[in-house]
């Protein structure tokens, strides 16, 4: 990671929290694993990172114990989430239904739908149909065509 200044002991989780993921890479680096991208290239596609920022945040966040590096085969390693990095999801989750509130986007550029019960969950940390918190692998994403064609777009 760049050379930032170090924060020094504290107590303040959110100071610790934000010490390890506020920065925008690491975050879209894990919105892709959560999205199932596991492979450089496409985690790098999605994100817009060169190589070189790409491969530093991922040696940071495999450092932290947040991902793993799995190798495939010889060339290539899939990354995937610990359970470190799979409690994030309510993070990130919130951090999501913040933008779709409070951003200009006029639609919502991604519908969540509870596994269990198969309803849209909007932008609500539990269920509001069956009232079951939501965490990580409790939903599926439903990308609006706006969000799919952008994403495609970066792969073309």
């Amino acid at each position: 990671m760049p050379k930032r200044k170090d924060i020094g002991p504290t107590l303040c989780p959110l100071a610790r929290t934000a010490d390890i993921i506020g920065d925008r890479w690491a975050l879209l680096i894990l919105r892709e694993l959560y999205f199932g991208n596991r492979r450089f290239d496409a985690i790098r596609t999605q994100t817009g990172a060169t190589p070189q920022m790409l491969a530093d945040r991922l040696r940071f966040l495999e450092g932290e114990g947040i991902i793993a590096r799995a190798d495939s085969n010889a060339r290539r390693s899939d990354y995937l989430l610990t359970g470190k990095g799979k409690d994030l999801f309510p993070v990130l989750y919130a951090m999501r239904n913040w933008g779709e509130r409070w951003g200009d986007a006029g639609t919502p550029a991604i519908r969540y739908i509870h596994r269990t019960c198969g309803q849209d969950v909007g932008l609500e940390s539990t269920c509001p149909h069956c009232g079951e918190a939501l965490a990580y692998g409790s939903i599926r994403g439903e990308p609006s065509a706006a969000l799919q064609q952008e994403r495609e777009a970066r792969r073309g």
